[in-house]
């Protein structure tokens, strides 16, 4: 019942009722959908890849100070337990950017896998 809606729903969007222009409209509809779906997927990549750079920034800049605690102790005034914390920080944001990259890692595969469908998908409309 599903696949007779659907035709009816490309036969009325077409505006014509020959078979072909209703495979080829929804054709393109299938399309059009899977590349809105791609590139919802690689915005997300790109957004997670930006965090991971931020993240790994924000890591060196904190192991950089715990390393030369004697140089930043000319900067800034620092109390016995402050190398403690930024121990703790560096820590705290490697785990968030483990989880970051692991995310970016199942985006990429699920990318892959999406992709792999599609063509699945298309090689089988047209066998």
């Amino acid at each position: 019942m599903d696949g007779l809606v659907r035709l009816l729903e490309l036969s009325y969007g077409s505006g014509c009722g020959y078979a072909s222009d209703i495979m080829r409209f929804g054709f393109q509809r299938e399309v059009q959908e899977e590349r809105s779906w791609f590139s919802y997927l690689y915005g997300w990549c790109v957004h997670v890849t930006d965090r991971v750079a931020y993240l790994d920034g924000i890591i060196q800049e904190l192991e950089f100070c715990y390393n030369h605690m004697s140089e930043v102790q000319m900067l800034m005034e620092l109390r016995n337990s402050d190398g403690i914390v930024l121990l703790d920080s560096i820590m705290y944001f490697q785990t968030i950017r483990e989880f970051e990259a692991e995310k970016l890692a199942n985006l990429c595969l699920f990318l892959q896998v999406s992709a792999m469908h599609l063509d699945r998908f298309f090689a089988g409309l047209f066998s």
